[in-house]
């Protein structure tokens, strides 16, 4: 490809030249304005908006509220166990005020949340029946201690009563449900954002946004155009990539926090510590999986099938086999990265390697795929009509 001449600049004074020739970050300027000027309009507004509350509004409506999902392996429902003990005080004669109804739900969430989480952290191998039935007695006195500022005399002493029967049951629904269930409240919420955000819908958009790189100017027919300008196509390749990129990482970064809004909605615990580690690794994983996409999409007008293929054979099949192979699945090293999260290894319980090695195997792969891309795209001739018969 010819360097473009120098030409002369009317508003110059004569015998000064401009250099027509645009830089790298020129190149990216200008396609960066045609990326998000033609997508951020009025018109699409409104439909963008939509797309981006679906996902928020399902994993709120299909998530258990705090009062609704309150329920402790160790200790059982604790809403239910409030509504069972304010039932008992009105067939006694002695119901509950407002306010002290609200104290003693806040009481018994507190508590049972305590318990819950010290037995979890404790991590101890004893899961003795005694083990278990000191723990559940001692949040038992904990909740008595402070009913005593809430209740009158005789509705402490009708607690009284409750709270053996109360210990007994806890013990019982214990002995039923386990050490630690399978399935919580917050665990419906972790499967929404992990297996169906970040493992579905995020390679799936990126992959589809960054195959059509290069196949939307073939349909178009403005492929000739785009290489006769002054810039290597490997160069227009990247740029265009990097393009792309940017904007996807504004569109997920706005997903993800309206997701995390929704949790925070349902009261999910320790959002501040996942919130931004998540969204650091979704960055590196937008990069990854859009450098396929453009990989996928100089291989063939077909590339989301391609992408799913690919799915299947390489990250659902070569990422779950226990040897040195599956450091071959990107998605494996996304999991590594994200089992640092406590909440998250709770749920999945996924191998951890190295951050430095899972980030470095995401890079190479970044760079594997996009220089692919750009070797193919620099050699290989691409024809409208060729193109579109295929």
């Amino acid at each position: 490809m010819t360097e473009a001449p120098p030409v002369q600049n009317p508003s110059k004074t004569p015998g000064e030249s401009v250099n027509l020739n645009p830089t790298f970050v020129g190149a990216l300027r200008g396609i960066w304005l045609f990326t998000w000027r033609s997508r951020l309009t009025w018109r699409r507004m409104p439909a963008a908006i939509l797309i981006l509350l679906i996902l928020p509004v399902l994993i709120y409506l299909t998530s258990s509220s705090l009062e609704s999902g309150a329920r402790s392996p160790l200790l059982g429902n604790s809403m239910e166990m409030v509504k069972t003990f304010a039932g008992q005080l009105r067939r006694t004669q002695r119901p509950l005020q407002s306010k002290s109804y609200r104290d003693v739900r806040m009481i018994f969430s507190e508590e049972f949340a305590r318990t819950e989480n010290a037995w979890r952290e404790s991590k101890s191998p004893d899961s003795s029946t005694t083990a278990r039935g000191a723990e559940i007695e001692a949040c038992f006195a904990r909740i008595s201690k402070r009913l005593e500022t809430v209740l009158d005399e005789r509705q402490f002493a009708v607690w009284q009563e409750f709270k053996r029967d109360a210990i007994g049951a806890s013990i019982g629904y214990r002995e039923r449900s386990g050490v630690l269930p399978g399935w919580s409240r917050t665990t419906a919420f972790h499967h929404w954002l992990i297996d169906f955000y970040f493992f579905v819908i995020l390679p799936l958009s990126c992959v589809g946004a960054c195959g059509a790189l290069i196949r939307e100017e073939l349909q178009t027919d403005t492929l000739g155009f785009l290489t006769t300008r002054p810039l290597t196509r490997a160069t227009l390749m990247i740029v265009k990539y990097l393009s792309q990129s940017a904007w996807l990482q504004i569109i997920v970064l706005a997903q993800a926090l309206l997701i995390f809004a929704a949790g925070s909605a349902r009261q999910i615990p320790n959002l501040g510590v996942l919130v931004p580690m998540f969204l650091g690794i979704q960055f590196v994983a937008v990069l990854t999986w859009s450098a396929l996409g453009a990989f996928l999409g100089l291989v063939t007008k077909r590339y989301m099938a391609i992408a799913l293929l690919y799915g299947f054979v390489v990250e659902l099949g070569i990422g779950r086999i226990p040897t040195n192979i599956n450091t071959l699945s990107m998605m494996r090293h996304l999991k590594s990265l994200l089992a640092h999260n406590a909440a998250l290894q709770e749920v999945f319980n996924w191998p951890m390697r190295g951050v430095a090695f899972s980030l470095a195997a995401l890079g190479l792969g970044t760079v594997v795929f996009l220089s692919i891309a750009a070797f193919m795209f620099t050699f290989k001739e691409y024809h409208h009509t060729t193109e579109m018969q295929k």
